[in-house]
């Protein structure tokens, strides 16, 4: 069997790697693990890769922190492996480390330690970034807390993440479909993909469980979701939020905005309770928010398109169809 591109299911996961490890007996995670110790210590490893290799810096934080923060904890430290081609500039690497080093101290995070070189066989950069918090409350947000009648929200913009990715390597296919002025407005919210201040925020308010929207988009992250609480989710198409220049570009692409990479995005389940004290305080977000569906018996994710209800399908990431070109046409060493 070949393997799939981007990130191995939950069943191939359990096939193919957990069951060869010494793993800590506890159930599958989402984002991250847990291990309980006056408190729990929360720790998350991501790779960066598949986006513009100026932008690792940004990445190398945001992609483990956000996973740390979505579990309920307070992110602390990095561990960050960087490595290479042999004869990069070393301009690349100071601007990185320089990047990452201003978007950690943002967030009151402190580096541990890492590794940084150069190997053959490595052709293209490559970061692997762990994330270590602390979370001092015994309970945490999670899917074990959801119940039938509670509400799901998303804070954030759909197919942002997907679009600005392919704005920065194809300027001008994205101005041929939705033209300059949107190009640029999606080139500049690089600032909005990541789930660390969102995710945060929610804590504060209270909330059950958390998901940031990665790779497969809103509806990989829906089945992943119900996957863990062994319950059915139920969306309203109509009450989405979207990223609107992203959209006009997903869609003038023939590609399928519900399966697009949305990091950035987060979904929150919540109590009707904790539902309303959210929407009163929705401006401590500073981005859109929604009550977009609920949790009901039964298994899958379904969506409400007018008076239609119809299982949620998984399509094709966009991310994939520009993945290899997003790679080699970024990275000028």
């Amino acid at each position: 069997m070949s393997l799939p591109k981007g990130k191995l299911s939950q069943s191939l996961l359990r096939r193919l790697v957990l069951k060869n490890l010494p793993m800590v007996k506890k159930p599958l995670e989402l984002d991250s693990s847990s291990i309980r110790k006056a408190g729990k210590i929360i720790a998350c490893v991501d790779p960066v890769a598949g986006v513009p290799p100026e932008f690792y810096g940004f990445f190398a934080v945001h992609y483990p922190a956000s996973d740390i923060a979505v579990r309920g904890a307070i992110p602390k430290y990095l561990l960050v492996d960087i490595n290479y081609p042999e004869g990069t500039n070393s301009n690349w690497l100071y601007k990185t480390t320089r990047m990452l080093g201003a978007e950690a101290r943002k967030h009151g995070i402190k580096v541990l330690g890492g590794h940084t070189g150069s190997y053959d066989g490595i052709s293209l950069p490559f970061i692997s970034s762990t994330c270590i918090g602390y979370a001092p409350r015994r309970s945490l947000p999670g899917p074990g807390s959801v119940k039938e009648g509670d509400v799901l929200m998303i804070v954030g913009q759909l197919c942002l993440e997907s679009a600005w990715l392919i704005a920065s390597v194809r300027s001008r296919l994205v101005e041929e479909h939705v033209g300059r002025r949107a190009r640029r407005r999606i080139s500049r919210k690089m600032n909005y993909l990541t789930a660390l201040p969102k995710a945060l925020v929610a804590l504060k308010l209270g909330s059950k469980c958390l998901h940031d929207i990665t790779e497969g988009g809103l509806a990989a992250a829906l089945h992943e979701l119900c996957n863990s609480t062994g319950k059915s989710i139920l969306v309203e198409e109509s009450k989405l939020t979207f990223d609107e220049d992203s959209l006009s570009l997903i869609e003038s692409l023939g590609e399928d905005p519900l399966s697009a990479s949305s990091f950035g995005a987060l979904l929150i389940i919540a109590s009707q309770r904790q539902a309303e004290k959210i929407l009163s305080a929705r401006g401590k977000f500073k981005e859109k928010v929604s009550l977009c569906g609920h949790v009901e018996r039964g298994s899958g994710p379904f969506i409400v398109s007018g008076n239609r209800k119809s299982p949620l399908r998984i399509g094709r990431d966009i991310y994939q169809r520009f993945s290899k070109e997003l790679l080699m046409s970024s990275w000028r060493h």
